[in-house]
């Protein structure tokens, strides 16, 4: 399968030079998959030509909100929805995440009660074929927006202490999480770093802390690779 990387944002200026963007963090979490990733930046205003250029699609984290005036994300959200409508696989992730979930009629917004950093245990509620029935699963976090209101038709998949809307799919075509699989403790410590103005030098120190516990982020990408094979070969055996 041929997944787009929909980029919708960029590494912090001040830590750009120490690590990969985006697209690359997400080709080297999957790796060891039999998927190909082809990266499209939509920040600068670029999207495939056509739903069908690509088998699947993954939208990235991003500084941006789905209220804020950039011109590239109206025309993201038609995209999504005209891939939703056409039966194409969708992946968010932080951004992606709330991006998809107001495209398809949820709400996204910033929350009231300041950020959400650190590692963060996911419970986890009805649970999908794709993934293994389990309890929960510990995921790197870095947001202030939240997905507040879930589309019609979706299901409602994890919820953290701090967001109760942290993951949701719909029917087998739709995947998003609110947490970071692509993050690493290094990246994500050097990113609170350059925001600790913003975040509070408390918060920070603790998300810090939380991330000796590890992550499974791992463990994520393997879900998001039996996504989009079981997709296609649930449509291929339909044909």
């Amino acid at each position: 399968m041929h997944i787009a990387i929909l980029e919708t944002g960029r590494i912090n200026a001040e830590i750009a030079d120490r690590f990969p963007r985006y697209p690359d963090m997400f080709r080297q979490l999957f790796a060891d998959s039999n998927l190909t990733f082809t990266g499209v930046a939509v920040i600068d205003g670029q999207l495939p030509d056509s739903i069908d250029d690509f088998d699947g699609y993954l939208v990235t984290g991003s500084a941006a909100g789905v209220y804020d005036s950039f011109s590239w994300i109206p025309p993201l959200m038609a995209f999504i929805r005209a891939a939703h409508d056409g039966d194409k696989p969708l992946v968010g992730i932080c951004f992606g995440h709330q991006v998809i979930a107001h495209a398809l009629g949820g709400q996204a917004r910033k929350w009231d009660h300041g950020w959400g950093l650190g590692v963060y245990d996911v419970t986890l509620h009805d649970t999908p074929p794709w993934m293994p029935s389990r309890d929960s699963v510990k995921l790197i976090h870095i947001h202030q927006d939240q997905v507040v209101r879930l589309p019609e038709g979706a299901t409602h998949l994890g919820s953290t202490s701090f967001c109760q809307n942290a993951a949701f799919y719909i029917d087998d075509n739709v995947f998003c999480m609110q947490g970071h699989p692509e993050f690493d403790r290094d990246y994500t410590a050097a990113l609170m770093e350059t925001r600790t103005d913003s975040m509070g030098a408390e918060p920070v120190a603790v998300a810090t802390r939380s991330l000796e516990l590890g992550h499974e982020g791992g463990t994520i990408a393997s879900w998001i690779v039996s996504f989009f094979t079981q997709h296609a070969a649930s449509r291929a055996a339909a044909a």
